[in-house]
């Protein structure tokens, strides 16, 4: 098929609205079409932001399905043609084809607004990859490998500052006045101008206080906010009926941002659930006590190879990898 020889590295939003192989995927998907557009995502990042808004905009406007059948189109234009030669010519009265030019295009702009007003932005990170972004506000938010972010598309108008996270990220909220909220599944953690890391995987939930003030609550429940001041964290599993407040050491919390583990008297095992959630790789231990091994110091996370280099100097051990799983054995 033409598009797999296709360049995607210059395509402009207009050049997705109007391909057709691309319009099909959004109106009828396939297992062929879904694979293809899916992979592209993955393997172009820089693209994925324009492809998802492009999907919304087809669906918005519900734009037809591009068809080259040409003797089909043949057939149907000399319909059309057969009709209007039996048809009366009637000519519309100019202020009907006013109204009518007027409707139409409060279609089109009532279309267009509740497109606008119920669609979300929605960024993502693959594995390994870590991106800063601002937000409409001119907020700072770094957002970490194998995670997604999303916030309303009407914010510059309305002003309504609500983001939801999957994965980990961490917000440099910039004050004005007003609420900044953060959703990691039901939890919210309400800003008052303030620098904080969100982490939210497998149920998990924690936030890590740099500076400023946070009120956290969960699943709208009444009376029981929890207030965290600087240098405390606060975690929680999906089902309890409470969260866990803490001391925290920001430093290590926040290092990730500044591509390095800081670790102090870290066990291998909470390594190992970096490599997984961040890089997408399974962890196969040939001796079980290796993950209770502890380990201190600063490791360099720019790339991965670097860690796993890092990895088997420090503990002794030999790693091998498999594709996307990585075997530790002791020496």
């Amino acid at each position: 098929m033409d598009v797999m020889n296709k360049d995607f590295n210059d395509y402009l939003m207009e050049d997705f609205l109007a391909d057709e192989y691309f319009i099909r995927w959004v109106k009828f998907p396939d297992a062929a079409t879904d694979k293809f557009w899916r992979q592209l995502a993955v393997t172009m990042p820089a693209k994925a932001q324009l492809m998802q808004e492009a999907r919304e905009i087809i669906y918005a406007l519900a734009l037809p399905v591009i068809n080259n059948n040409e003797p089909g189109k043949e057939k149907v234009w000399q319909s059309v043609l057969t009709g209007i030669e039996q048809m009366p010519v009637r000519r519309m009265p100019r202020y009907r084809r006013f109204w009518l030019a007027a409707a139409s295009i409060l279609l089109l702009l009532s279309l267009g607004a509740t497109w606008y007003f119920s669609s979300t932005v929605t960024m993502r990170t693959g594995y390994g990859q870590i991106r800063r972004i601002e937000l409409p506000d001119h907020s700072i938010l770094i957002l970490n490998a194998h995670s997604s972010v999303s916030y309303a598309r009407s914010w510059p108008l309305t002003g309504k500052r609500e983001v939801c996270v999957e994965g980990e990220a961490f917000f440099d909220v910039r004050h004005l006045g007003d609420t900044f909220r953060v959703w990691a599944a039901d939890v919210s953690v309400t800003v008052l101008g303030t620098a904080f890391n969100v982490r939210h995987r497998h149920q998990h939930t924690a936030v890590v206080l740099q500076r400023g003030r946070v009120r956290i609550d969960v699943g709208g429940r009444q009376g029981l906010s929890t207030y965290l001041q600087p240098g405390e964290e606060w975690s929680f599993e999906s089902g309890s009926h409470s969260g866990i407040r803490r001391t925290a050491d920001t430093a290590a919390a926040m290092a990730w941002t500044r591509h390095e583990l800081l670790l102090n008297a870290t066990r291998v095992k909470e390594i190992i659930r970096i490599l997984e959630e961040n890089y997408g790789y399974t962890v196969v231990l040939e001796d079980s006590t290796i993950a209770e091994r502890e380990i201190k110091g600063r490791i360099p996370m720019q790339q991965d190879r670097d860690l796993l280099f890092v990895l088997s100097r420090v503990l002794d051990i030999d790693i091998k990898q498999n594709r996307d799983t990585l075997f530790f054995t002791a020496r």
